[in-house]
């Protein structure tokens, strides 16, 4: 029906942020971390939010991994290391520093030293910095937000209805 390839681009949700993150509060149930509706929202569509991770996160070093990934793997390969940073981070509680992303780099068959090698040296950090930047200025304030051949489409969880709609509408575009 539709060829269909998935990149994911960076979006800085707290570009101000300390690299090691800031503390959130402890999870009780009077301040759970993750409220009753995301939670429901994410079992039903397989996702375990369980607010595990003990820190908010600068996501930059995920973003770096993700477009080395792009450029190094294409992009079925970073579709991989993205999944397993979410679920590394929301079921299992993983903070994304340098450390353990380049253990999900290896849970997906990625090179751990190479990972974490190309974190360390921050040759992608200015690149996605900019690029998040630009999301930013450009209207995104939140994701997840998609952009179908270079167009934006929606923002927020989507039912797979609103794709296919979105796909049929850019068809027909001219």
């Amino acid at each position: 029906m539709y060829d269909v390839s998935v990149q994911w681009r960076p979006f800085l949700l707290r570009p101000n942020h300390p690299r090691e993150g800031v503390p959130k509060p402890p999870d009780t149930p009077d301040n759970p971390r993750v409220g009753a509706r995301m939670k429901q929202m994410g079992m039903a569509v397989g996702i375990d939010f369980t607010g595990k991770c003990d820190r908010a996160p600068n996501t930059l070093w995920g973003h770096c991994l993700l477009q080395h990934v792009l450029e190094t793997k294409g992009a079925g390969a970073q579709n991989e290391l993205q999944e397993a940073i979410f679920r590394g981070y929301f079921t299992d509680g993983l903070y994304p520093d340098v450390d353990n992303l380049a253990a999900l780099a290896a849970r997906v068959g990625l090179d751990a030293d190479e990972a974490r090698a190309v974190l360390q040296s921050g040759q992608y950090e200015e690149a996605v910095t900019k690029e998040a930047t630009g999301y930013s200025r450009g209207g995104v304030s939140g994701v997840p937000y998609f952009i179908v051949n270079g167009k934006p489409v929606f923002s927020g969880a989507q039912d797979s209805s609103a794709f296919v709609s979105a796909f049929k509408q850019l068809a027909t575009d001219p």
